[in-house]
């Protein structure tokens, strides 16, 4: 028994990393939405963007405590210059949130970043901001109790570059960079990530037509879109000839292991850990009573499987700040039980073995 209580603590110790907890300062952390978006002309304009094609990767990166979301943005405009002389023209593109790796050209000319410059948010957003969140589990709206950077703050950022566009001819701009998402993990069980791409500026343009929106997610991956976006598998696209009413909305709750994804709610995860238990009992009684060979093997083998079922519930804080450490805790203890339970059923049942043998 000794033995199996020490390897339980060591494989406990090596699935889990109770500093993790504290990451973000609490075991909900909440980012507000992170608007990212289109070219803004930053004088009166008179160019016309002739179309828009807009690719988003959304990259899962995993972390001790919660999966990373990041948006891989690749955009491409075509942009004419209908006049007969050359024009400067200064362009600001919003992006507030975290970003990095930019990259910009015109027709393969690399073009520097030269600043940022504030905007207030009906600029950028429009009059109708969509301030809502929306779980893409449910589809239900819900109250976003995080600070929300659209709703709350009095100026939006936006990176500032400078191109110079050829009398009477159509270039092509585009533009590459990573971005971050907004997150709720205070809402359910399953961090909710948010993307707002801004399609409002382009209202700023002289002419704006033909857009094109692809959108990749992870596999499995929950997923709400506001726009009218047909899903292929784990790609969303669609095509405008106008510019949509609405900026480009995009709520995702990633897939989250195996048993843990069935559940939304914290109370009814915990349930489950706690009935883990008596189902593991039953399960080792009846095996025990068959004839089966190797019928300690198999109990070993649904042991493991047990222990793994628990990890997969434990490791997405079914607790909250400043009691998440408990949990931790919980799951050594259940560990120890089902070890206690399987070394209790079969010593008495070699010892029995033992004494017919006799």
């Amino acid at each position: 028994m000794r033995k199996l209580v020490i390897f339980l603590l060591i494989v406990a110790s090596i699935y889990i990393n109770p500093t993790s907890i504290f990451a973000n300062g609490t075991s909900y952390f909440e980012e507000p939405v992170s608007p990212i978006g289109h070219v803004l002309p930053m004088e009166e304009s008179v160019i016309s963007i002739e179309s828009e094609k807009l690719y988003i990767d959304i990259e899962q990166q995993r972390d001790i405590s919660f999966p990373i979301m990041l948006a891989n943005v690749r955009v491409i405009y075509e942009m004419e210059n209908k006049t007969a002389e050359d024009l400067l023209v200064p362009i600001a593109f919003p992006q507030p949130g975290e970003s990095s790796e930019w990259s910009i050209d015109l027709d393969g000319t690399e073009i520097p970043l030269t600043g940022n410059v504030p905007f207030d948010p009906e600029e950028l957003i429009g009059d109708d901001p969509h301030i809502e969140w929306i779980n893409p589990r449910t589809g239900k709206k819900y109250s976003f109790g995080g600070y929300d950077v659209i709703g709350n703050s009095n100026k939006l950022g936006a990176k500032t570059f400078e191109v110079t566009l050829n009398a009477k001819s159509t270039q092509t701009l585009t533009i590459e960079y990573k971005a971050t998402l907004g997150i709720d993990e205070r809402a359910s069980l399953h961090p909710i990530y948010r993307l707002d791409y801004l399609l409002h500026p382009a209202s700023y343009w002289s002419d704006f037509k033909d857009l094109n929106i692809e959108v990749k997610v992870p596999k499995r991956a929950s997923v709400y879109v506001n726009l009218p976006l047909q899903k292929d598998g784990n790609t969303y696209s669609g095509t405008f000839d106008t510019l949509p009413e609405e900026n480009l909305i995009l709520f995702i709750s990633p897939s989250s292991g195996i048993l843990i994804n069935l559940f939304n709610s914290r109370g009814i995860a915990l349930l489950a850990l706690v009935l883990m238990l008596p189902i593991y009992y039953i399960i080792i009684r009846l095996l025990k009573r068959t004839s089966i060979k190797h019928k300690k093997s198999i109990s070993l083998i649904i042991l493991g499987l047990f222990a793994l079922a628990g990890l997969d519930i434990i490791s997405h804080k079914i607790l909250g700040y400043p009691v998440t450490m408990v949990q931790y805790v919980l799951y050594v203890l259940c560990l120890l039980t089902l070890g206690w339970m399987w070394s209790r059923a079969f010593s008495k049942s070699a010892e029995q073995e033992k004494n017919s043998d006799d």
